[in-house]
């Protein structure tokens, strides 16, 4: 890195940028599909122990 003028610099950086900004895009998009799981899977446990409750009570 000793040789590099200061538009080499500048294309490193801009480039480290960009992958830093792709990687943490890729990562909040999984992490809002994992959340947008995670929600429906809870739903569906409260409908379904909602539906448990009320034939415990008609018995």
């Amino acid at each position: 890195m000793g040789n590099m003028d200061g538009w080499d610099v500048a294309l490193l950086m801009v480039a480290a940028y960009v992958a830093t900004m792709t990687l943490v895009r890729l990562m909040v998009r999984r992490r809002n599909q994992l959340l947008a799981k995670f929600r429906e899977e809870v739903k569906i446990e409260k409908k379904r122990r909602q539906r448990e409750t009320k034939r415990q009570r008609a018995a």
